[in-house]
């Protein structure tokens, strides 16, 4: 879990919003709302584009494990707290993962347990991945692109161990997670230094449009 605290605006970027609002009720909740749904909109973009300068990885791809949580308090002006959880993501998910689909190496025989019974049949192709644009695809010993009963794609890898049936143990290759994106400091500031100006810059928006009779 990473949590990105941004100070949105100072008392007295508040105090003055509230005064302009002070005739209409609930005039600065509203306009304080408002401004932080469209910062948080911001940082999750930015956010997304700060893991892409150095992630493989596509932006659908991220926001399918993306969690994103905000709570902001008033207390000595508006702070948020944007929280961001998810599970790590299937290395299969990054740019670069090959095979695209599961693909027999038909050049090969092995015997694997199928239904309940061992048979010949030819392995899956060596699969590779990456996770760093700095990086290039490298393939991984005993690992194949696979699909699971459930429909579920992804690169999986013989552990070297046995399942109850006797066959193949195999687990699923992950890459990081979108916290762990996020983990640097020099990240997570940035973005809170940006959200916080945009905030600013759509409160003044959101107490115009109020005043103007725009969303009463």
């Amino acid at each position: 879990m990473s949590v990105i605290q941004v100070e949105a605006a100072g008392q007295e970027v508040l105090d003055r919003a509230t005064r302009m609002l002070a005739g209409i009720d609930g005039g600065i909740d509203k306009a304080v709302k408002s401004a932080m749904a469209r910062a948080v909109s911001h940082l999750r973009t930015n956010s997304t584009k700060a893991i892409q300068e150095r992630y493989a990885i596509s932006a659908a791809n991220l926001l399918a494990e993306e969690n994103v949580k905000v709570r902001y308090t008033y207390q000595g002006g508006v702070q948020a707290f944007v929280t961001f959880a998810g599970h790590k993501i299937p290395l299969y998910r990054y740019d670069g993962a090959a095979p695209a689909q599961p693909t027999p190496n038909t050049g090969e025989w092995v015997k694997a347990m199928v239904a309940g019974k061992w048979r010949r049949v030819h392995p899956g192709l060596t699969a590779s991945g990456h996770q760093l644009k700095s990086t290039s695809p490298k393939q991984f010993q005993d690992a194949f692109t696979a699909r699971m009963k459930s429909g579920h794609v992804g690169i999986f890898e013989r552990t070297g161990g046995s399942t109850a049936e006797g066959g193949d143990a195999i687990k699923e290759l992950m890459g990081s997670s979108v916290p762990q994106m996020l983990g640097s400091p020099g990240v997570a500031e940035q973005l809170a230094h940006e959200s916080m100006e945009k905030f600013e810059e759509r409160l003044d928006h959101e107490v115009l449009r109020i005043l103007n009779g725009w969303g009463r």
